[in-house]
């Protein structure tokens, strides 16, 4: 089995005064799907919208990570299992950050795209478990938000 991977846009603030950003804020959460379990009580709100993504009940928070980068500037954000999320912001036009985003699993990639995120929403990326993975049926889910910095 190969991994699948899903993404989702969520609309988000815009940013008041975005013409000519200096830094981009990035927040990227790592968030565990299960079958059942408790899920974190930050990610109700979010919950339907998981469950559309991922087709999964549970959710817990395994990771956040944020950070300011710098324009044109490449970010890597490592992830549970080996995986690793890299970012390079590339412009911004009308509150839309337009950046590459890779997922890599090893040296595997497993999302490789170009995005465009309204400044201040979130982008959600799901990755199905692999055949070489434990035993368990999980998914990981990215929670990817970029807000632009005067």
């Amino acid at each position: 089995m190969v991994a699948t991977a899903l993404v989702a846009v969520l609309a988000g603030p815009m940013c008041a005064d975005a013409a000519s950003p200096e830094t981009l804020r990035i927040q990227v959460t790592a968030v565990r799907a299960a079958e059942s379990g408790p899920s974190d009580p930050e990610l109700v709100a979010l919950r339907p919208r998981l469950r559309r993504l991922a087709g999964y009940r549970a959710f817990q928070i395994v990771d956040r990570q944020t950070r300011t980068c710098d324009w044109r500037s490449e970010a890597r954000f490592p992830l549970p299992g080996d995986r690793q999320l890299q970012l390079l912001p590339k412009s911004m036009d009308d509150d839309v950050v337009r950046m590459e985003v890779r997922l890599l699993e090893g040296r595997r990639r497993l999302v490789d795209t170009n995005v465009r995120l309204v400044s201040g929403g979130t982008m959600m990326f799901g990755v199905g478990r692999d055949a070489r993975a434990a035993t368990t049926d999980e998914a990981l889910i990215i929670l990817l938000k970029a807000e632009a910095k005067q």
